[in-house]
């Protein structure tokens, strides 16, 4: 056997190893925000399961919950990473964000969940500053909540699931809002509505956003773990291309 036969048989097992590292990475994933926001209900809306408590009377998360859902053989699925809400305790406020900023640097990705009502952003902007007062490594993406709670309440398109009249206008509003006051695109900001009854709103965009914003090696591993019907056609092709952007950076002039 020759030496370049050697070496094109060792780089078909580079790639195919690359390729099985990328379909069975296991992302980590944070979701960080004001206790109240619907934290919980807009993952086992985005995932398509119930991976985290939810209470309707009082915060339900005292702790960091480190949920692994999806796993095949302990091979895949997703880690998601549900922590106690700032702002839920006034006492407990530079506990929070100090565990906040402890775990950024092993997470692939920080979901940061505002209420589209909410008008007092004191404690989560002190929190985003302190967690995020460094060179971000690790993308955010806020995710603006409850938006059927924008007024007028009356426009909300119950039967499409959706927003209608001044409150689209008001949505907009509030994403530059957030954009103003926590110093970031408004590309990066996603507007979703989840019900109790298994509709939502807007999930799609913010997969094709994670999509966006992953690293490519990273992003199969999202798209494979979102409900079906959340994953447009767009965050499929973005994944895999992804994957093949990846092995190709890897093989450098030998691709």
């Amino acid at each position: 056997m020759t030496a370049t036969t050697q070496n094109q048989e060792q780089l078909i097992q580079d790639i195919s190893e690359k390729i099985n590292k990328i379909r069975s990475y296991t992302p980590k994933v944070g979701v960080f925000g004001n206790s109240g926001v619907g934290k919980s209900s807009l993952c086992n809306a985005l995932f398509g399961r119930d991976v985290a408590k939810i209470s309707d009377v009082e915060a339900c998360t005292r702790k960091p919950q480190e949920i692994l859902i999806g796993s095949d053989g302990g091979k895949g699925g997703i880690i998601l990473l549900d922590v106690p809400g700032i702002g839920e305790d006034p006492t407990h406020q530079a506990e929070y964000t100090a565990l906040y900023k402890s775990l950024v640097p092993e997470l692939d990705l920080v979901l940061w969940a505002i209420k589209a009502d909410d008008r007092n952003y004191a404690s989560g902007l002190d929190a985003y500053a302190e967690v995020f007062n460094q060179e971000k490594t690790t993308p955010v993406i806020f995710v603006i909540t409850q938006t059927d709670k924008t007024n007028d309440l009356e426009d909300w398109d119950h039967q499409e699931y959706k927003p209608g009249g001044s409150q689209l206008g008001n949505i907009a509003i509030k994403e530059n809002d957030v954009s103003k006051r926590f110093g970031v695109s408004t590309k990066n900001i996603v507007s979703i509505a989840v019900s109790k009854k298994g509709k939502s709103h807007n999930l799609k965009s913010l997969v094709d956003l994670v999509v966006e914003v992953l690293p490519n090696e990273k992003k199969y591993s999202f798209t494979r773990e979102a409900k079906e019907e959340n994953v447009s056609n767009e965050a499929r092709k973005g994944a895999e291309k992804g994957i093949w952007d990846s092995v190709k950076e890897m093989a450098g002039e030998a691709w």
